[in-house]
């Protein structure tokens, strides 16, 4: 690991950090599946597009810069919503399956932008399954305890047989990773 302290979208951008390609992927697949979900994909299509717009990260990623008044998020959906396109007129440029009617083939419409608590939720969500093996199994169930389930510290440490400082060491580890390893991401 690297001793520098940068940021994933750092990493990207420059050569030779092929493990924050890997967990870019690890973190962003699932969101960009649910994207080209929306857009009407199925599961298969969905995934597949997901990989083209990962391939297509590999050469536009190292050049971001955000404009002003642009979001990390927007950019990456906007690349999304544009390889969706992109598929649906590949697509529609093949012969029509024999005998199916027009509402078999007929394209959903698109949905604009995905809600941004939705994505910022699932964003989270994924980042701290990537980051939970980096923490020991008390760290992490004294943050669940008490970070997500909004239990007191006091009877978090009470019945995890440690002290309450504890606890709130625990909630400010894994904060402050989470930050990190969603730093730049999130707008």
């Amino acid at each position: 690991m690297s001793t520098t302290s940068l940021t994933l979208l750092d990493r990207l951008r420059q050569p030779g950090h092929p493990e924050a390609w890997e967990r870019f992927a690890r973190l962003y697949s699932p969101l960009l599946i649910r994207w080209a979900e929306f857009q009407g994909f199925q599961d298969a299509d969905a995934e597949d597009l997901a990989q083209t717009v990962l391939v297509k990260l590999i050469r536009l990623l190292p050049r971001y810069e955000r404009a002003d008044g642009q979001t990390f998020r927007g950019w990456l959906f906007t690349i999304c919503k544009n390889e969706c396109r992109d598929f649906r007129t590949r697509r529609a440029t093949r012969s029509l399956p024999g005998n199916a009617g027009l509402a078999e083939v007929a394209e959903p419409s698109p949905v604009d932008d995905p809600d941004e608590a939705e994505y910022r939720r699932r964003l989270v969500r994924r980042a701290m399954e990537l980051i939970r093996k980096d923490f020991a199994p008390a760290t992490w169930d004294a943050f669940e305890q008490f970070a997500m389930s909004g239990r007191a510290a006091a009877d978090v440490a009470r019945e995890l047989g440690t002290s309450a400082n504890a606890v709130y060491l625990a909630r400010n580890r894994i904060l402050t990773r989470l930050r990190e390893e969603l730093d730049g991401l999130l707008d």
